[in-house]
């Protein structure tokens, strides 16, 4: 679950819009419950847990939001997510419940309803300038020294946008501050999951360091740590000092003066952030030490078979017992990039199989295949669902079973002729069964209240399923005939999982958390005899057997998950066990003041009936079609300092505005806009409206562009010369440029590739002010010469195929990919004026032509860790006879060749290769200076060669351009929770040229250049 932290200046839009889908809205005293047909359950359900979390939630912050708070709930992918956008006072849900390997089973829409909704409120609370002005950007634009006549000013070679957010909350605090939301309330508590991880980081000395805690940006299993601690520290503050210090501390980080959760910890709690770190972290290695004293003292944790990576998962002995395969992200990032491994059990080879293969898979009874699932958005509306393949062991073959079942989990029956998988709808799973093939599916469960079912498995004669099973929270041991009949729970108490049979039929072998800590046991087939088999200090979870009786299992450490197996696993003595208490005994997690209210009816709240809920019992709130409801207008201003003039002087340079936008709660309809104005008015305008809604005739096809009509406005003051027979008379000249656009983009045969559609009009014009002719003093009236009125349809193909990471920014891997073709159809003054009964009329030169340009970069991993090759082409032509530099191409550049000047090179016709190599100089850095969290630090080389002329034939090779340079990349964040990547690059042009351009000589080359930027991003494209 995660909170909408910066607000990057667009649109909130979903990545693909459901056109297809109807929507409509529950209304209730504080929410409004937007959902779309087939989500009724869900929806109803929302509305009365919302209402339920309410009171208790703003009673603990002293705080209501504004108006009401929308819940938007989707279930078009097999994903599970909650976001709070607490400037929009907007919670997004996705239906499908959280099964997250790292997480306990929990209620899940009381469980993210309670937890977003406290991310609103505690946020809120938070917020310096209010909701909607979520901060101010600090600008600052540089720019090349022009030495053309014909051109106003250089390109910028300095960028600046920096961020002062209006809320400076730390990661840790604030998903602390949500997962604690009220805990009288039971939604969310500190289960075997949260302890496991939180103990081995402590054991093992990896706890996250204070700084570290702050912000996000790591792997996956560091990400949850942030997650993790911020509950474990927040629940700490309030066991130590009432969780009324939740609400001061978020009510102290409002004001102006505070800009890090150290200052508020000083004034709030009378110590130090590090100091209450330190004394935490003490306070955990001693708790921790004495109640794992019995596990470590008679440990059971096999042998380590498998462990590169993080997210080692679901392991599964081969029919034979010669392999194991198993699930593993080995060197990636994140949990979701997995794929299948066979590990040859006798050589200790590894084979890869099936990428992109998630959760639970199955052997065939011969050994040859595995049937699996995979997320795509290879179906009719771009949904990303599961569906079910099929992969050869020996030759890697895959056969795709289903198309849009959103089926996974699959376990092969014994005879090999059926399927087991599982499926769902509207937040609830059920087990259905299909032939190997993928066809002829039936219901085996019909559940409808929000149960969930994981990873069936048959019995070895085929006549039962054994699965893990949930209702409210925790999981449990479930027992089912094939035929779907018998259902029934194995009598476990806590949380039991992973359940599979033995070889032989006589055992179940599962998961278990009785003692605190999940080891692995088995029972009898009927539910008797338990048998503890492990005992480890982190977790084991996912056993399976061979055909000799070897376990292995996937086993929990503090750098995640690793496969271990026992050859000959034993009994083990139920003495010696850890010490399960209370992470923080003797005392709740609340308040004295609160403390009284569980039970008794307390400003409202009746405690009791919020923890006995029954959400079987669905209301039935009348519900209407969704009208669209937007967000508050949200504006941000901005002081940029601009200095495009060298005349502009002292304030001029200064040029205050603004930005502003609004999106509906859907993200389907959008606007975004902004305006800056210095002293002299010139202006900086553009407004965006977006709309991603259905269009008639294209929706039902799947076809779903988002459609943007754009208009853009900019003038520029400057001084010209009017050329008289005896004399040079400077006026004022304002330059003046204004452009619509209409835009549509859609994805094509896959989500990686973008098809865009644009058609521009522009007109530039030169408004000419009064001047007095020197001689008779007679003043001569202004005129607007408008000189330029441009039309053009630009098509382009966008490939991105970056590899998800946490250096993706800035040493990103992977493939970026456009191809553009423009047809302009354009009219360009000549010069030249004829008369008019409206006086001088300028002459246009019509000009029609075909430009097309492709840019193409390969971002290539060395063998030496996290160095990456990139190697960058970029050609382009003007297809035809030449036209004028008006409509030329520019070679350098900050986005360009950096060793010249961006309208140095430029010509009809654009070839640039470019080669860089770039490297880590630290890679974790881990300093918080302020309000800025320093990371990590990059360096590259880099070198491009490159011409650009006008004329069919290039020139020769040796009058091509070459450059070389350096780049220093600071990945960093400030107030916690605004990326902030600061580059500053030199580069210097080795060939020396003149150019002659409109009657003068304009040399370039053998200088350096240099870039600086500071923005949300380090990557640029022409």
């Amino acid at each position: 679950m995660e909170c909408a932290f910066a607000p990057l200046l667009k649109s909130q839009e979903p990545e693909f819009h459901h056109p297809e889908a109807e929507w409509y809205t529950i209304e209730t005293a504080h929410f409004l419950i937007h959902y779309h047909a087939g989500e009724e359950r869900s929806a109803q359900l929302a509305a009365k847990i919302a209402e339920d979390v309410y009171l208790p939630v703003t009673e603990l912050y002293h705080h209501e939001p504004d108006q009401k708070v929308s819940i938007v709930i989707r279930d078009f992918d097999d994903y599970s997510n909650g976001g709070a956008y607490f400037y929009d006072n907007k919670i997004e849900i996705f239906a499908p419940a959280l099964d997250y390997d790292l997480r306990g089973t929990h209620d899940w829409l009381r469980n993210v309803i309670s937890h977003e909704f406290t991310h609103i409120v505690q946020i809120q609370c938070s917020m310096k300038f209010g909701r909607r002005v979520p901060g101010i950007y600090l600008q600052w634009l540089g720019y090349e020294s022009e030495r053309r006549t014909d051109v106003l000013y250089g390109y910028p070679n300095i960028l600046v946008s920096y961020p002062v957010s209006g809320f400076v909350v730390p990661a840790w605090f604030a998903e602390g501050t949500a997962q604690y939301n009220r805990p009288e309330l039971g939604y969310e508590n500190w289960d075997s999951h949260r302890d496991m991880i939180l103990r081995m980081e402590v054991l093992e000395h990896r706890l996250l360091t204070w700084d570290e805690m702050g912000v996000f940006g790591k792997t996956s299993l560091g990400n949850e740590e942030v997650y993790n601690a911020g509950y474990a520290l927040s629940s700490y503050i309030a066991w130590r000092f009432g969780e009324e210090k939740l609400r001061e501390l978020s009510r102290h980080l409002a004001s102006i003066g505070t800009w890090t959760i150290d200052e508020a910890m000083k004034d709030v709690l009378g110590i130090s952030g590090r100091d209450l770190y330190r004394e935490w972290k003490a306070y955990l290695d001693s708790t921790y030490a004495r109640r794992t004293a019995p596990v470590r003292a008679h440990l059971v944790d096999g042998e380590k078979i498998a462990g590169d990576g993080f997210a080692n998962l679901h392991p599964a002995f081969s029919p034979d017992g010669s392999k194991l395969a198993y699930l593993s992200n080995k060197r990636a990032d994140y949990f979701g990039l997995t794929a299948v491994y066979v590990l040859d059990l006798s050589t200790s080879k590894e084979k890869r199989l099936a990428p992109g293969a998630r959760k639970s898979f199955s052997w065939s009874p011969d050994g040859k295949k595995i049937y699996f699932a995979r997320v795509s958005r290879d179906n009719r509306y771009w949904s990303n669902v599961f569906d079910l393949y099929v992969v050869d062991v020996a030759s890697g073959k895959e056969k795709r079973l289903t198309y849009g079942l959103r089926a996974f989990s699959p376990s092969v029956s014994p005879d090999g002729t059926a399927l087991l998988f599982v499926t769902g709808k509207d937040g609830t799973l059920n087990i259905a069964r299909c032939d190997s093939s993928g066809r002829n599916v039936t219901m085996l469960t019909n559940f409808a209240n929000g149960e969930q079912v994981y990873s069936p498995h048959w019995s070895p004669d085929g006549k039962r399923i054994v699965f893990a099973y949930s209702n409210r929270v925790d999981r449990h041991v479930a027992l089912l005939n094939a035929d779907g009949s018998g259902f029934r729970l194995l009598p476990l108490n806590g949380d039991a999982r992973d359940p599979i049979f033995s070889p032989d039929g006589k055992w179940i072998y599962f998961a278990w958390d009785t003692t605190g800590i999940f080891n692995v046991y088995r029972m009898s087939a009927e539910g008797e005899n338990i048998e503890q088999l492990t005992n480890v200090l982190g977790s084991a979870f996912m056993p399976t057997v061979s055909s000799s009786g070897a376990l292995a299992y996937s086993s929990y450490g503090a750098d995640g998950f690793s496969i271990h197996r026992i050859a000959q696993p034993h009994s083990i003595q139920s003495r010696f066990h850890y010490v399960n208490e209370p992470l923080y005994p003797g005392r709740q997690l609340a308040s004295n003041s609160s403390q009284s209210m569980v039970g008794d009816n307390h400003n409202g709240i009746d405690w009791i009936k919020l923890q006995r809920y029954d959400d079987r019992i669905v209301p039935s709130l009348p519900s209407y079609r969704y009208r669209n409801v937007f967000s508050s207008l949200t504006l941000v201003p901005f002081i940029r300092v601009d200095n495009y003039n060298p005349r502009n002087k002292g304030i001029d340079v200064i040029k205050p505005g603004a930005y502003f936008f609004s999106n509906d709660a859907l993200g389907n309809v959008g606007i975004f806009g902004g305006v800056a104005v210095n002293r002299k008015l010139e202006r900086d305008l553009f407004l965006i409206f977006s709309y991603g809604d259905r269009l008639p005739g294209l929706w039902k096809l799947g076809v779903a562009p988002t459609l943007s009509f754009e208009v853009y406005n900019i003038t520029r003051a400057a001084t010209g010369f009017i050329g008289l027979e005896t004399s040079t008379i400077p006026v004022d000249v304002t330059y003046n440029l204004l452009e619509f656009d209409v835009a549509a983009q859609q994805p094509i045969f896959s989500e990686k590739n973008i098809l865009s559609l644009r058609y521009s009009h522009s007109r530039y014009s030169a408004d000419i002010g009064t001047f007095i002719l020197p001689i008779s003093r007679i003043p001569v009236p202004g005129t607007r010469d408008q000189y330029f009125i441009g039309n053009s349809v630009k098509i382009s193909l966008a490939h991105t195929d970056i590899l998800p990471s946490r250096d993706e920014e800035i040493n990103p891997i992977g493939r970026k990919f456009t191809v553009r073709y423009t047809y302009e159809f354009s009219k360009l003054s000549s010069g030249e004026y004829e008369a008019s009964s409206a006086g001088l009329v300028p002459k246009y030169d019509l000009y029609r032509f075909h430009r097309a340009e492709m840019l193409w970069n390969e971002y290539l991993p060395l063998p030496i860790s996290h160095h990456v090759l990139t190697v960058g082409l970029r050609a382009g032509t003007i297809f035809g006879p030449p036209v004028r530099d008006f409509f030329d191409f520019y070679a350098g550049g900050m986005i360009g060749m950096r060793g010249y000047p961006f309208y140095g090179l430029s010509g009809n016709r654009i070839g640039v290769v470019s080669v860089s190599y770039r490297f880590p100089l630290f890679r974790h850095i881990d300093r918080q200076i302020g309000f800025v969290y320093v990371d990590k630090l990059y360096g590259s080389v880099f070198s491009d060669f490159g011409n650009a002329w006008t004329g069919v034939l290039s020139p020769p090779l040796a009058e091509w351009k070459r450059d070389a340079g350096a780049e220093l990349r600071l990945e960093t964040y400030s107030f916690y929770s605004y990326p902030t990547r600061i580059f500053v690059s030199a580069a210097y042009g080795f060939d020396r040229y003149t150019r002659a351009i409109n009657g003068g000589n304009f040399t370039y080359g053998r200088e350096w250049r240099f870039y600086v930027g500071v923005l949300f991003g380090f990557e640029f494209e022409p």
